[in-house]
């Protein structure tokens, strides 16, 4: 499991505006956080957190170092972002909330082009065009989804575009012109950097059994009978 820390990272230095239109966390949610941790100790779950890292570079460092040595990764994740990191042998679980359940979609490089219509990659040159309000990435102002999304099948890259922008229609040639050194900086803040600081290796992660006593005193104290069961 990864976790984001409260320092700031590369990203806000090179942009001090990253994630700043963000809420904190709901208190009732940041009182959990320490129980969570204190399940994942007694469950032999590691936990990693770097400083000045978020926890999708460590995702994305833990799923390099997986296919360089020839295990298979599955990202478990809420974050629509780590589709960026699929690629041979590394699989992403998009997990959705929905009313009453939740859905989870397993993505391999198939199933992301054939949603998409480009490479896993290319998502974050597909974010770099059209930006992201929820980490105030500006991305190119009054590009949107299917524009963004056209361009990058046609032209196949950020720099690609760029390198064709004589072809395109004269009103997004010149949005494309004005926001040029936002859709380079965005590219930046949505790439996810899989070279994180962590010590990992996958066998240290394999076949790791809970320390079953810790983990029943927690589950007692939280009243989890079923899980108890």
């Amino acid at each position: 499991v990864a976790f984001d820390r409260k320092e700031p990272t590369f990203r806000h230095r090179a942009y001090a505006a990253y994630k700043g239109t963000r809420k904190p966390m709901p208190e009732e949610l940041a009182l959990q956080m320490p129980l969570i941790k204190e399940v994942l100790a007694a469950m032999n779950i590691p936990v990693f957190t770097a400083e000045g890292w978020e926890a999708d570079d460590i995702l994305g460092t833990v799923g390099r170092i997986c296919r360089e040595q020839g295990h298979e990764c599955v990202i478990v994740t809420g974050d629509r972002d780590s589709l960026q990191l699929i690629d041979e042998g590394v699989f992403v679980r998009l997990t959705v909330s929905k009313p009453g359940s939740n859905e989870t979609t397993r993505y391999g490089k198939e199933q992301f082009f054939g949603e998409y219509g480009f490479e896993p990659i290319r998502l974050i040159d597909f974010k770099a065009l059209m930006g992201d309000s929820s980490d105030n990435i500006p991305g190119v102002a009054g590009v949107g989804k299917k524009t963004a999304s056209d361009l990058l099948i046609q032209y196949g890259s950020l720099e690609g575009i760029y390198g064709h922008l004589g072809e395109l229609r004269e009103r997004l040639r010149k949005k494309l012109e004005a926001d040029r050194e936002n859709a380079f900086l965005s590219y930046e803040l949505a790439r996810i950097v899989p070279e994180a600081p962590v010590d990992f290796t996958p066998e240290s992660c394999l076949n790791r059994e809970p320390d079953r006593p810790a983990l029943l005193s927690v589950f007692e104290k939280l009243r989890f009978s079923r899980l108890i069961d």
